[in-house]
């Protein structure tokens, strides 16, 4: 009778074994397994502090450890490759700014990916805006200011950059792609925040994160921040934007997978990841850093990419800007 049993529960496994394709039922159980996130930056860097806090809450949402891997060099290049590269099963994914996915694509030479061939969108999580900044030793206070000082005496004000693959570099650009406006782009390797604050740079445009301590400094004076609208906490701050319409440049964090990744394991990250910005203690951290939750779909992370990566190839064309190695 046991026997018969068990038999019987035996061939009802098999036949639904043999009507539901691996694939499929391997997926039904994702995650099982720790992920690994990928975060193409040093320790301390936004991404870090971002992509941990987002981990954090990944983890509990779906009931996996999530490990996070530090790959760093190269302006992110390799730890994206090294995503790129990974098995496509939902365990290996990228947390990275949008530098090394819109940008890097026309400022760094040969570069040995393609994030619109090679990754899959799972979602845009969190956004920073990017604040201009003097040493107040200069005669502006104001953003309009600065783009006629700028203007009326061309390369005379340094500023401060970390590569010049980096945001604040095509930020640069872009400024004086739309208003005409020529500052000396000074590379950096690290953090320049001394130098801008003894006024051996005059400008820069800063992380969001960082200005608290650079005003209160008393040597620096914020002009304008680059997100669409004013950010929370920076109120007091007018966007370029109000001066310089269309001039938007977020550093926004997000999260992709291996092209090849099942449809069902990006649809579970894209919800979970979502859930994860949705939570209010989510939103209350982001905030102390001058960010915003994003939680958007894929399709939406998708579309923003195609944009802002032709907005840079613009740039790049009209500037006459090098790749560099």
């Amino acid at each position: 009778m046991i026997n018969s049993a068990r038999r019987s529960v035996a061939a009802l496994l098999a036949t639904a074994a043999i009507g539901t394709p691996w694939a499929a039922f391997s997926q039904a159980r994702y995650p099982s397994r720790p992920i690994t996130l990928v975060l193409p930056a040093g320790a301390g860097t936004g991404v870090d502090i971002i992509g941990r806090l987002g981990a954090q809450k990944l983890s509990e949402v779906l009931g996996q450890p999530v490990v996070i891997e530090n790959v760093v060099g190269a302006s992110g290049v390799i730890g994206v490759q090294k995503v790129t590269r990974a098995k496509p099963d939902g365990y290996t994914l990228l947390f990275a700014f949008n530098q090394t996915i819109t940008m890097n694509p026309h400022v760094v030479a040969n570069l040995p990916y393609d994030p619109q061939r090679e990754l899959v969108p799972i979602s845009r999580f969190a956004a920073a805006p990017f604040v201009w900044m003097v040493n107040t030793q200069i005669p502006v206070k104001t953003f309009p200011e600065l783009v006629a000082y700028a203007k009326s005496q061309p390369g005379k004000l340094a500023m401060g950059v970390t590569g010049f693959a980096s945001a604040a570099y095509l930020g640069s650009q872009l400024l004086a792609y739309q208003t005409g406006a020529e500052v000396l782009p000074v590379n950096y390797a690290g953090n320049f925040s001394a130098d801008l604050m003894s006024n051996v740079v005059q400008l820069s445009m800063s992380p969001a994160a960082q200005v608290p301590a650079l005003i209160a400094s008393g040597k620096i004076r914020a002009l304008a921040q680059t997100g669409e609208r004013r950010a929370e906490g920076l109120k007091d701050i007018p966007t370029v934007s109000e001066t310089v319409p269309g001039y938007v440049i977020d550093a926004w964090y997000a999260v992709w997978a291996p092209v090849g990744t099942p449809k069902e394991v990006v649809a579970t990250l894209t919800e979970a990841w979502r859930s994860v910005a949705s939570k209010p203690e989510t939103r209350e951290r982001l905030a102390a850093l001058s960010a915003v939750a994003v939680g958007s779909t894929a399709e939406e992370l998708d579309e923003l990419i195609r944009k802002e990566t032709r907005m840079w190839g613009d740039v790049v064309k009209a500037r006459k800007i090098t790749p560099a190695q």
